[in-house]
């Protein structure tokens, strides 16, 4: 049996309907629903959930899916779980409540429940473990082992599509790491913003069911025969949009548009406008229109003549309208034994067309016969269900029940949308940061606009530089800085640095000659000249540059541990005390600018630091080399803004 429709705009509908009476189908391909398929949402709001479970519909669709199976009963009582003088919460931390009693209404947790969550609990912390460790491709692995979803999903109708469609994720979640981006986090926003642009996969192709219904466009079923054969959505409009346009161009009249008039309009009243603007049709556009029209419904009654074509036993099409609308309508007579030309091009829907027929010559034998069916006739028992060879076990739902409580914890569920919204920064919250991302996420940003016009500076006039439309790269301020941090880097500091000994270790440094002679060794021979630079040609045995770091940090919001990484410009080891110094070559116009911009992450350095060494005393510079001359300050100096 074969269906075939004019597009896939509707096959979704049809795909799903199937479905739900466990009818084999397969699609021709082209479609673009693979994200959608249950399995594979599954398994990405379990992703979701071991990313992070402050996240309430990811961790309710992993519980409430056949590797956990809470119902509505048991969620409904877990969602009940308050912690105490706390008006909101995730449903993670109620899971929590749950286990240690402390919820607000810990009777209603018996032992089978705790133990089935106590269970759940396990085995996500067992996977939230596994992730930190392990490839997508194994962690995937894993859940379908220790969960038999991989068997599970291979026992249900389709199971071979969706044991196809798991198997395609572990595949796709491979070939993501094997790319620049790696980790769990940067595979959930991937397929995040998939979604978000509403876009999709491609199905995975698997071989056809010798059972299964086919479904598939018109234009692909031309040149082959199908013993029985539906035509779908019979009812769809023929509307081309081009026939809506001001101008219609055609291959033999040329352009036709449409005339705008401007007339002049006699009143009284001055709040009437004094003219209106009138779109007229021209000849031209009404000729192309029609010609356009009479070509569309021309290939609409080849499309239709090859649909009706594919049968070999028997031919159904099915559309969807109104009896005594249909029955009502005048169709006409028929001229020279065909419809009348003027109902042809009046007639916008393969159903129209079928309908006058049979009206026009209903005194003829004609080769079909139409049946009007209601929602009456398409009920369960008119329909009957298919009997499985192999069927699961229905579940019993004699043990479900509603009560007053319950009732009022659905309402709770309902509000996790609220709760989301109210969690965002918890839910967004990503495992590692820098110490820059940490500065923009946390501090607000600094209006300063207008504050530098009530001083009276002397203001420098701005230099502009002619494009270069060359090949050569170019110089940007951050290419600049790359440099000159690799050659504070390569300085050695074993003799006191010159001019020229400055000149020949810039000649070491990786970057192109324009970037070169933006860098002013001038500066850098200035700051060996101050005392924190002398100090470091002083003890240069204590001193590390380019020194990596981590440390673990809480978030404040969501309570959550994360990770910040960076590295240190560089930083003086003495005995009683630190010397931590970075370089930057911001432009400015008040030191105390750059010192409000990056004390935050000055001061993540200085904690790092503290906490590798365990030495209280540490002094925070920054050597400034965006000025007219140098400047090392101090972060001791900064004035607090308040």
């Amino acid at each position: 049996m074969t269906l075939l429709t004019a597009s896939r705009t509707r096959n979704d509908k049809v795909l799903s309907a199937f479905e739900a009476y466990q009818i084999p189908i397969v699609a021709d391909g082209g479609e673009e629903n693979y994200l959608q398929s249950v399995e594979v949402m599954v398994l990405l709001d379990t992703f979701r959930t071991i990313n992070n479970p402050l996240q309430d519909y990811p961790l309710v669709a992993l519980m409430k899916s056949a590797m956990f199976e809470f119902d509505e009963d048991q969620l409904a009582r877990l969602s009940l779980q308050r912690g105490e003088g706390k008006k909101a919460e995730n449903l993670y931390e109620k899971l929590q409540h749950s286990l240690d009693q402390t919820g607000s209404a810990p009777q209603l947790i018996d032992a089978s429940l705790k133990e089935k969550l106590t269970r759940f609990m396990e085995t996500l912390d067992a996977w939230r473990d596994y992730a930190q460790t392990h490839s997508l491709y194994d962690l995937l692995w894993k859940i379908y082992q220790d969960r038999h979803y991989y068997d599970y999903v291979g026992a249900l109708p389709n199971g071979a599509q969706r044991q196809a469609n798991l198997y395609a994720l572990t595949l796709r979640a491979n070939d993501f790491e094997s790319s620049s981006f790696k980790g769990l986090p940067h595979f959930i926003s991937m397929i995040d913003k998939i979604l978000e642009n509403q876009h999709d996969l491609a199905n995975v192709a698997q071989a056809v069911p010798k059972d299964a219904v086919q479904l598939m466009t018109i234009h692909k079923s031309k040149g082959l025969e199908f013993p029985y054969v539906f035509i779908l959505n019979t009812d769809k409009k023929f509307v081309g949009k081009e026939l809506s346009t001001n101008a219609v161009i055609s291959r033999k009249n040329g352009v036709g548009i449409k005339y705008v008039a401007s007339l002049p309009v006699e009143n009284d009243q001055p709040a009437l406008p004094e003219d209106i603007r009138l779109v007229i049709e021209t000849l031209p556009y009404q000729r192309n229109v029609e010609e356009i029209r009479l070509a569309a419904l021309s290939e609409q009654m080849r499309l239709l003549y090859v649909a009706m074509t594919r049968a070999e036993r028997k031919l159904y099409l099915v559309g969807k309208g109104r009896q005594d609308k249909l029955e009502e309508r005048k169709w006409g007579a028929s001229v020279n034994g065909r419809l009348s030309p003027a109902l042809r091009k009046e007639i916008n829907c393969f159903q129209d067309w079928l309908y006058a027929i049979q009206a026009v010559f209903a005194q003829q034998h004609l080769a079909y016969q139409t049946r009007f069916v209601t929602d009456q006739d398409l009920t369960p028992e008119q329909i009957g269900h298919l009997e499985l060879k192999t069927s699961l076990p229905v579940d019993d739902l004699k043990d479900n029940r509603q009560s007053e409580e319950i009732r009022r914890a659905l309402d709770v569920l309902e509000s996790v949308d609220r709760l989301n919204t109210q969690y965002q920064a918890a839910i967004q919250l990503p495992s590692v940061r820098t110490p820059s991302q940490i500065k923009k996420f946390y501090e607000p940003i600094q209006d300063i606009e207008g504050v530098d016009l009530m001083e009276k500076v002397d203001v420098p006039l701005p230099r502009f530089e002619f494009p270069k439309f060359g090949k050569e790269e170019a110089v940007t301020g951050a290419t600049v800085g790359s440099a000159l941090h690799e050659l504070m880097q390569r300085i050695p500091l074993t003799t006191i640095p010159t001019m020229e000994s400055l000149a020949m270790v810039l000649q070491e440094v990786n970057a192109s000659p324009a970037v070169k002679e933006r860098i002013d060794l001038k500066k850098v021979l200035a700051f060996f000249q101050t005392d924190l630079g002398q100090l470091l040609l002083k003890e240069a045995d204590k001193v590390h540059r380019e020194a990596p770091f981590a440390m673990l940090k809480t978030d404040p919001t969501s309570g959550q541990d994360f990770v910040v990484r960076g590295i240190l410009d560089g930083y003086l080891l003495l005995e009683d005390r630190i010397l931590l110094f970075d370089y930057k070559t911001d432009r400015y116009r008040n030191p105390q600018d750059l010192l409000d911009r990056y004390h935050a992450q000055l001061e993540l350095y200085a904690e790092a630091l503290r906490r590798s060494y365990g030495v209280d005393r540490l002094e925070s510079y920054l050597i400034l080399l965006g000025g007219e001359q140098l400047q090392v300050v101090s972060l001791a100096d900064r004035k607090d803004p308040s």
